[in-house]
């Protein structure tokens, strides 16, 4: 029998056969074609800016007057906390005719709401609402008075502080409530 017919007995390992060697294949850099030299790339001219207003649409207008209307009515409503969440709602308003209606509201008889009608016109910070706020500084209602102060400092301008001042001088702005008076 040849060698190669003989078969393996059991057990015994497996010849190894002749293994391959293999070489590192090492890559080799292509030729690159010359870099192209970057040119600067125009700049688009800036777009220039437009000084016309956009038109409100008349709906959104009509909308504000409603919104304003149905808020004045809200604010002389018997009820003070539904009037107070009105003059809430006017002070968040950006329509400029708001400080007019709240301006009314400085000579509501309740004093709660007298109070609110000028924090919110303090900040507003409208100059168009200084010449009743300086007539609110004589108020019957310490309280509205201060308050009312506030919203003319607040404001800022040379009139309110002027006026501010002159309520000091005059004691109309007390520190403390004078003994015995009694809130209505």
């Amino acid at each position: 029998m040849s060698k190669s017919t003989k078969t393996a007995k059991k057990g015994s390992k497996p010849k190894k056969r002749d293994t391959v060697k293999t070489t590192k294949i090492t890559k080799t850099k292509k030729a690159s074609a010359p870099k192209k030299k970057k040119t600067a790339k125009k700049k688009p001219a800036p777009k220039k800016k437009t000084t016309s207003k956009k038109k409100k649409s008349p709906t959104k207008t009509a909308v504000d007057r409603a919104v304003l209307k149905e808020l004045e009515n809200e604010m002389g409503n018997q009820d003070e906390q539904v009037s107070l969440g009105a003059i809430g709602r006017l002070g968040l308003m950006k329509n400029r005719q708001a400080t007019q209606v709240l301006i009314v509201g400085l000579k509501d008889p309740r004093h709660m709401v007298r109070i609110h009608v000028a924090a919110q016109l303090g900040e507003r910070k409208d100059s168009k609402a200084v010449d009743a706020l300086i007539d609110a500084l004589q108020d019957e209602s310490i309280f509205v008075r201060q308050t009312v102060a506030g919203a003319l400092e607040n404001i800022g301008s040379a009139k309110a502080k002027k006026a501010v001042k002159k309520a000091e001088n005059d004691n109309l702005l007390l520190d403390e409530l004078p003994e015995g008076r009694r809130l209505d």
